[in-house]
């Protein structure tokens, strides 16, 4: 348990040093972007370290469409890791310091 939780915050504190980096090469405001940029992150990795699901079921539906086959549903699993709930650490504090710094 303690591995995963200094992982994760030694991946959130990489994304927040990118993004920072980021913004300093591409002149874009930190505070503002850095908590869609980490929203996005996480939601891309919860996609590609996941099966089944919406897509999933599509694919399968066209697949047994064509064959004249029908296939099991596959339930949604998701296979996250360290990197992932870095991203979403780094996510919600930036959000909580967005809503001090404008609120």
């Amino acid at each position: 348990m303690n591995k995963i939780i200094g992982k994760s915050l030694l991946s959130a504190i990489t994304i927040a040093l990118l993004i920072w980096g980021a913004s300093v090469i591409f002149s874009f405001s930190y505070g503002e972007w850095s908590f869609f940029i980490g929203l996005g992150i996480a939601v891309v990795l919860f996609f590609f370290n996941s099966s089944g699901g919406t897509l999933s079921k599509g694919a399968t539906l066209g697949a047994s469409a064509a064959g004249w086959k029908i296939q099991k549903d596959n339930e949604l699993k998701a296979n996250v890791g360290a990197v992932f709930y870095g991203s979403v650490l780094f996510t919600v504090v930036s959000f909580v310091l967005m809503i001090i710094t404008y609120f």
